[in-house]
């Protein structure tokens, strides 16, 4: 018999009553997979009776874990105020700050009074004994396994903590317990433990060849064993790192501008009139601090003055085009490069790509988001048609296994403009991707007059969304939670 299955056996005859895995792995010096190993080896042949149960676990999610290692953070605004008196609410702006007060208030621990947070009765008496939450967190993560008495014992306090996603409770099918049959007991007096089969390979017994002549112990590939956890990157990173894979496969250079700009460089710079729908607080985000971000190129300011007020016939504000803004598209990047001539040093056709966030103020669902990725790409040649950049957004979606799809559609920067449509299976229907086209020659003359420019600004997590039917929504793809991240299947892009 096995060494394993023999000191098992041997114990559970000592001790004489049922005993839970826990209980075994601290007195046996076997390890957790090889126990298991034991019991369901032992089982088959009837030496224990093995009771199954559900198993709860807690895991603690990283904010968990901080909170765990000092304070909840109500707990320590308390703590602020008890030494420093009240504090202005105006001060409160970090994300941190504003997390404290929310639960800070809603539990009643604090109230306000001209503009200033002060401490209420519940509020000193929690600062000086703790709460339940807090206590229960720090148990928590020095022992998770207990999760079910916790549940039994403090129930609305695991509960609030699940809530504020500082733990993800889940359950398996465990071994409660294991106990000895008449028959086990009869083994642990007559077996004695095999010493010629060998248990384990290593690198001694193949150099060696001492496995020659000797028997193997057998081994069930069919057991269950602890669950492992393999290292995963989230989905929207695997993503942008595959489209940029393929671009730069692709011989595009990638370009990168900042996220907060002039209103010029996603608007004015892309032939948008001062007056077009798209930029006004409905749909763009405008900054209070700063409020304006100079432009200073004058020479390029006068240039797109005049192509404006000619092709919109409506005055052209400079203080308008400086306001400051989170950019609503990666083209801004592009155009940025473009209006440099830098890039035409290099040899024709030119091609160059971006990926990075945008903000639009939209209305948050499964398919919109008021900050999501956009990948942004545009090719610079002389002699450059529509069928050219229908052929550059295909050989750069082809990799990713999904369904493209163009349609004719109106952009301000763009003559000819399409729609880029993916189609997304779940649903049987086309989502919009985003614009592509040509870049209008009233841009495009400011740089030179020999050049045409295709471009397309598309966005990321629909490929996504279109790709894998367990994605619900967009926004899954922004959940922090391990536990999502560890049972999300992998997709293959």
């Amino acid at each position: 018999m096995h060494k394993y299955e023999l000191v098992l056996l041997r114990l559970l005859a000592k001790k004489g009553v049922p005993l839970r895995p826990a209980e075994i792995l601290e007195v046996s010096g076997i390890n957790r997979d090889s126990l298991f190993w034991a019991v369901e080896n032992l089982r088959s042949k009837g030496y224990i009776d093995v009771h199954r149960s559900i198993e709860k676990y807690a895991t603690i999610t990283e904010e968990g874990k901080k909170y765990a290692e000092s304070k909840l953070p109500e707990l320590q605004l308390l703590d602020k105020l008890a030494a420093n008196g009240p504090i202005e609410i105006s001060s409160m702006r970090s994300s941190e700050d504003q997390i404290s007060l929310k639960w800070a208030k809603e539990k009643g621990f604090i109230a306000f009074q001209n503009g200033k947070m002060v401490l209420t009765d519940k509020g000193a008496n929690a600062q000086k004994s703790g709460i339940e939450e807090d206590i229960v967190l720090k148990e928590l993560y020095k022992n998770p396994e207990k999760i079910s008495d916790f549940e039994a014992k403090y129930a609305s306090s695991v509960s609030q903590l699940e809530k504020r996603k500082l733990i993800i409770i889940g359950s398996k099918n465990g071994i409660s317990s294991v106990e000895i049959t008449p028959k086990g007991l009869r083994a642990a007096e007559e077996e004695q433990e095999d010493e010629e089969a060998i248990n384990t390979i290593d690198r001694r017994i193949i150099a060696s060849r001492a496995w020659e002549g000797k028997k193997f112990k057998p081994y069930d590939i069919s057991l269950d064993v602890e669950k492992q956890y393999i290292a995963k990157q989230n989905p929207l990173r695997e993503a942008i790192n595959r489209i940029k894979e393929i671009y730069l496969s692709s011989g595009y250079m990638e370009a990168t501008g900042p996220i907060v700009l002039p209103a010029f460089w996603t608007f004015d710079s892309l032939f948008v009139p001062q007056d077009h729908p798209a930029r006004d607080m409905q749909d763009t985000f405008y900054l209070s601090n700063p409020s304006s971000i100079s432009v200073d190129n004058p020479r390029l300011l006068k240039k797109v003055k005049k192509a404006q007020e000619e092709a919109w016939h409506i005055g052209w504000s400079k203080e308008i085009a400086e306001q400051a803004v989170l950019r609503t598209q990666t083209t801004s990047v592009s155009i940025a490069k473009l209006y440099s001539a830098e890039v035409l040093k290099y040899n024709m056709p030119i091609k160059m790509f971006s990926v990075g966030r945008v903000f639009r103020n939209e209305n948050i669902d499964p398919e919109h988001l008021a900050d999501f990725y956009q990948t942004d790409g545009i090719v610079i040649g002389r002699k450059l048609t529509l069928a050219n950049l229908f052929d550059s957004i295909l050989r750069i979606y082809k990799p990713l296994g999904v369904k493209i799809r163009f349609k004719p559609s109106y952009f301000p920067f763009v003559e000819p403009g399409v729609e880029v449509q993916v189609y997304y299976e779940p649903k049987k229907k086309w989502l919009e991707l985003g614009g592509a086209g040509i870049i209008r020659k009233e841009i495009t003359d400011i740089v030179s007059s020999e050049i045409k420019v295709l471009a397309w600004g598309l966005g990321v997590e629909r490929i996504l969304l279109a790709k894998d039917p367990g994605i619900k929504g967009i926004y899954e793809l922004y959940n922090n939670g391990i536990g999502w991240l560890r049972n999300k299947k992998a997709v293959i892009l």
